[in-house]
């Protein structure tokens, strides 16, 4: 197969990091998710579990890291320049994508790589959904959320991660137009998954 980039992105609970992982096994591409973070905390320094906390977050706190992280950086939105701990982050999480692209064959989870890569990079987006009663499913079998937590934490999980999406591209997260092919998971079962994105790929080449 000719050099691919498939990114991922997934509603909480859907299941689409493994399913990104099982991906990248069955074509033998190199996986990037939690080792995103490892990269970012050699580069600056910040508690790898701060990072993991913040992962995909945008919420009103950026405005208190900034009183105590005085590094100026601009999101790419921004239309003044903003003083936040996040926004450096985010800078640095995007060079760090690029660069992965640039070694290509890859599946890249999250962190609004399909945006970062869509002007110089041939990517396959995938956006893996699934319905509430198949996610807290997951969440609460695999993941350990408690099942009276469950619902409110796939809510809060979506909302992070669209605000975060929203500030850093402008975009809506979950817009189908912004990808290449949406997966109900539910529906699915993961190898099915995998086999249709393979399937789509290898008929786009």
């Amino acid at each position: 197969m000719e050099k691919i980039i498939i990114t991922i992105s997934r509603q909480y609970g859907s299941g689409g990091r493994h399913i990104g992982e099982m991906l990248a096994k069955k074509l033998n591409l190199s996986f990037y998710d939690k080792e995103l973070i490892e990269v970012v905390a050699e580069r600056t320094g910040i508690n790898k579990q701060f990072l993991e906390s913040k992962e995909e977050k945008f919420t009103n706190d950026n405005l208190f890291f900034s009183a105590f992280h005085k590094e100026i950086f601009s999101s790419p939105f921004a239309s003044t320049v903003r003083n936040s701990t996040l926004d450096k982050i985010f800078e640095i999480q995007r060079e760090v994508i690029i660069n992965i692209a640039n070694q290509g064959n890859c599946v890249i989870i999250g962190r609004c790589a399909s945006f970062i890569l869509k002007e110089n990079y041939e990517c396959f987006n995938v956006f893996i959904h699934a319905p509430n009663k198949e996610r807290i499913h997951r969440i609460t079998n695999e993941y350990g959320v408690k099942m009276e937590n469950a619902e409110t934490q796939l809510k809060n999980t979506d909302k992070y991660r669209a605000n975060y999406y929203k500030y850093y591209t402008g975009g809506d997260w979950g817009n189908m137009t912004n990808y290449n092919l949406t997966i109900d998971s539910g529906y699915f079962d993961s190898e099915a998954v995998c086999d249709i994105i393979i399937n789509a790929i290898k008929k786009n080449k």
